[in-house]
């Protein structure tokens, strides 16, 4: 069950997408900032910066609140209009911005490249949302064709998760087809699965490392 106040977060987990401001933000000591706006979305076009201090959301005082608290304060269904008060460097007075938010869609691929001696491939994952298993084979082909890679990073630090099908789908990247890659097991024996490659892979013999940290899903 997802309560109304927490849809935005539930279409990130499933989709990649969700209504808001466009930029990450980070917490420093006591205080919200911009961290990164996103280019050709709301926090940048309205010209808002790296560094940035939030203050007041909608006329609201966010003081002790923590990221988590003011990422939902600020997303909301694309076409509503948030208010934030900034603190900049160099500002005399805080000052506020109208915003009003966008559906973003954020990459499962945000990077991908060679690394090392140039026959190493990388590739960034950031979580399994729809498309991600296109996005992962999009790269893995470019950098295996393009950039005749020998072996690959697969870097799933901070991945926090996303869509079962999307995952085994990237699996089957690199094995064969018909091979059981999960299964599924509870109380209730009609929900169980086996999920199997369906696909034929691009490569089955690449030595492959993956990266994962406490926040891998």
């Amino acid at each position: 069950y997802y309560p109304e106040s927490d849809i935005e977060d539930y279409k990130i987990m499933v989709t990649g997408q969700y209504g808001g401001i466009g930029s990450l933000i980070r917490q420093k000591d006591d205080r919200i900032m911009i961290g990164e706006p996103y280019e050709g979305f709301p926090a940048q076009k309205s010209g808002l910066m790296s560094g940035d201090i939030i203050t007041e959301i909608d006329g609201k005082s966010i003081k002790g609140k923590n990221t988590s608290d003011v990422s939902k304060l600020l997303k909301g269904q694309a076409g509503t209009v948030v208010k934030v008060m900034i603190e900049r460097e160099g500002e005399k007075k805080p000052f506020e911005v109208s915003l009003t938010r966008e559906e973003i869609k954020i990459k499962n691929v945000p990077y991908y490249g060679v690394v090392g001696d140039g026959t190493v491939g990388y590739i960034k994952l950031t979580g399994f949302t729809e498309d991600a298993s296109k996005e992962v084979k999009s790269a893995f082909l470019e950098l295996k064709e393009k950039n005749k890679i020998k072996s690959l990073v697969f870097d799933l630090r901070d991945n926090g998760g996303g869509l079962l099908k999307e995952a085994v789908d990237i699996v089957n990247t690199f094995v064969d087809k018909n091979l059981t890659i999960v299964e599924q097991k509870g109380k209730i024996k009609e929900m169980n699965r086996t999920h199997k490659s369906q696909y034929n892979p691009i490569d089955t013999t690449m030595p492959v490392a993956v990266l994962i940290n406490r926040n891998s899903a």
